[in-house]
């Protein structure tokens, strides 16, 4: 049987993907990576030849280690669905970057400066979803898993490496996100959205906390999800919404 990349193929791995309950933006950018490939092999067939040519092709286009890793990852991905695990390329370890940028770490004074600014300017979506991911360690593409009906439950459902998790929501955040949604009258359905109801963008997410790093004489560079992710704590603050109480 011909292994070319079609588009019905292409058609049934986001439909299996969405089976697997991963979040709408992992199955854009899945499947918008394997159209790549596709642009690639310019009509041949997929081969673990054509696989490692495209991954060198990659690598001669300056592309990062970690970025070849993230286009291979859904090429590995399309071949287990597709029962062409013989595919299957092996990726490559990324090395540690140990450049100034990468060794800064937040402090808990500048995570609460980022909070407490973002509180103060009228963006407490923006302060929930910071220390909703600080605190619960949950990935940004995961925020579309926290719903009201998560709320009624006491925790989020996650789905990583294949297996369902289920991750508890701390008690002050669930009584602050009872508050929230009161206020913002969002009555099912994702919490953290715009107000058309589509899940936050991750690029605008970014350019809000980079904005709010600047307001709150924090620097600007310190303003990225893996930044939040990782403060350095002497304690665990909580600011909430103390305003609307």
């Amino acid at each position: 049987m011909a292994t070319n990349i079609t588009k019905k193929r292409i058609m049934d791995f986001a439909l299996s993907l969405k089976v697997q309950q991963r979040s709408a933006n992992t199955i854009t950018s899945y499947t918008t990576n394997i159209r790549k490939l596709e642009l690639f092999l310019d009509g041949k067939e997929l081969t673990k030849e054509q696989i490692l040519a495209y991954k060198k092709w990659l690598s001669d286009q300056g592309f990062k280690q970690r970025t070849i890793n993230a286009y291979l990852a859904a090429v590995n991905q399309f071949c287990d669905v597709m029962g062409w695990k013989e595919m299957k390329v092996v990726l490559d370890p990324i090395s540690q970057d140990v450049t100034e940028e990468t060794r800064k770490q937040m402090s808990s004074s500048s995570y609460g400066k980022i909070v407490y600014t973002a509180l103060q300017n009228g963006k407490e979506r923006l302060a929930m979803m910071i220390q909703v991911l600080f605190l619960m360690d949950l990935r940004f593409c995961e925020l579309e898993r926290f719903t009201v009906e998560a709320l009624e439950k006491g925790e989020v459902d996650v789905v990583r490496k294949h297996q369902n998790r289920k991750i508890p929501i701390p008690e002050k955040v669930l009584k602050d996100l009872r508050t929230y949604i009161k206020h913002e009258q969002i009555i099912s359905g994702i919490i953290f959205r715009t107000s058309n109801g589509a899940p936050i963008d991750r690029s605008n997410f970014r350019k809000d906390i980079k904005k709010i790093c600047v307001l709150a004489g924090v620097e600007e560079e310190l303003g990225s999800i893996q930044h939040l992710k990782n403060v350095v704590m002497d304690e665990s603050p909580y600011y909430g919404l103390k305003k609307w109480e």
